[in-house]
């Protein structure tokens, strides 16, 4: 019995020690499994590279606008064709009018650039893959960008001039390129050809090209948009370089900052960007899917069934067939100036519409008055003609005892007197 209880309580301490183990080895075939997915779901440098480079040379708070809205395709399309039909506004103008409106903050700050905001719109195909790869990964598409400005640095097309400040900063190993407006005021658009500013392109994929306008003006090899006036609200959004992820300001931006970027990112004020599942509105690739599956998959197809906005699940999940109104995304339940100016209209119609029939009341009253009046008059000579008809009986005959019985009466009455 003694070796049988010994045996048992070291098979059962063997069993103890190993139960740590498995836990162990199975934690790390998790993460051995994730990190797979990832990378079998990223894509290749080239073609991040090709996806980056007409932006990565953009201001840091322009080029985190344009991150945060390729995770929000419906809200860009809508946001161009609503721009497209309100060219005439101001970008003062197109602040003030969608401070209500149901689109992400990136999406609204990047309304005000009527023709970089087409541009996103209309390259559907890169709209999807760059919002794809920032969800992904974050620190790879900065890490990428950075390595862009430096391909740009070296040959001599990045640096400080008329348009934007250019600030290094090295931290450990390598280099990193801060890019802000040299107005703090005024932002400007740099068009330019990837081949030739990035030096000799050393991907086998070729660097996507935009087009720039014939009013822009060249400096070197960059074309620059004329400028455009930005508020403070503008620069609620920036670059953690050191820690490679998107960061935004925790309360709204009233004041223009006017230090050193590298300074303005470590600041309390700002937190790190989440993408919000529910404000979404349309599928999720494959990919998104495979690497995400815990973030994205339980409310992206409810989102989508119920409001029909995007495809069939795919690499492709955004048609150029979508009918998207511009006002679809201005909330209807909102109080916007527009809905606002609809209800001041209602009241003034309805109450124009009092005032002309308390001008039109007093005759109709009267008559109604004199109808009244005619009515009564009709129904009191009834009811005398009734009540007179009914004092006045018509005469009966008289019996022969009532006339003695009178005749007695009339002779007591005189006896008394």
């Amino acid at each position: 019995m003694k070796n049988i209880a010994l045996s048992i309580a070291i098979s059962l301490g063997g069993i103890a020690v190993g139960l740590p183990v498995v836990a162990q080895q199975s934690t790390v075939d998790i993460t051995a499994n994730q990190s797979l997915s990832t990378r079998q779901t990223q894509v290749p440098n080239a073609q991040l590279d090709s996806l980056l480079a007409p932006i990565a040379l953009y201001p840091d708070t322009l080029l985190t606008h344009i991150l945060i809205a390729s995770t929000y395709p419906l809200d860009v399309i809508s946001a161009d064709r609503w721009r497209q039909s309100n060219k005439h506004l101001t970008p003062e103008q197109v602040e003030d009018v969608l401070e209500d409106v149901d689109w992400d903050p990136s999406v609204k700050a990047l309304a005000a650039f009527t023709d970089l905001l087409n541009t996103m719109a209309n390259d559907l195909d890169w709209l999807q893959q760059l919002g794809d790869s920032v969800l992904i990964s974050q620190d790879r598409v900065l890490d990428r960008v950075q390595v862009l400005r430096q391909h740009a640095r070296n040959t001599g097309n990045l640096d400080t001039n008329d348009y934007i400040e250019v600030e290094t900063e090295q931290n450990h190993s390598r280099e990193i390129i801060y890019i802000s407006p040299r107005q703090r005021e005024v932002v400007y658009v740099p068009y330019y050809d990837p081949q030739i500013v990035y030096g000799n392109w050393w991907h086998p994929i070729a660097p996507i090209f935009w087009s720039h306008q014939v009013n822009y003006h060249r400096h070197r090899n960059v074309y620059w948009s004329p400028r455009v006036r930005i508020s403070a609200f503008f620069s609620f959004g920036a670059v953690h370089w050191s820690n490679r992820h998107v960061i935004v300001h925790r309360q709204p931006v009233h004041r223009f900052y006017r230090g050193s970027q590298r300074k303005r990112v470590i600041s309390n004020d700002y937190q790190r960007w989440e993408h919000r599942v529910d404000h979404r509105r349309a599928r999720y690739s494959t990919r998104v899917l495979q690497t995400q599956p815990t973030r994205v998959v339980h409310s992206s197809n409810r989102s989508v069934s119920t409001r029909h906005l995007a495809s069939s699940l795919g690499s492709r999940s955004i048609s150029k067939a979508q009918s998207i109104k511009p006002e679809s995304a201005i909330r209807r339940t909102g109080t916007n100036k527009a809905a606002i100016n609809k209800t001041r209209t209602f009241r003034k119609d309805a109450n124009r519409s009092r005032t002309s029939q308390n001008q039109v009341s007093p005759v109709v009253k009267t008559g109604s008055v004199s109808n009244k009046r005619t009515a009564n008059r009709q129904t009191v000579t009834r009811t005398s003609k009734q009540t007179v008809s009914r004092n006045v009986s018509p005469k009966r005959n008289v019996s022969h005892y009532e006339r003695s019985r009178n005749v007695q009466s009339q002779n007591r009455l005189s006896k008394d007197k």
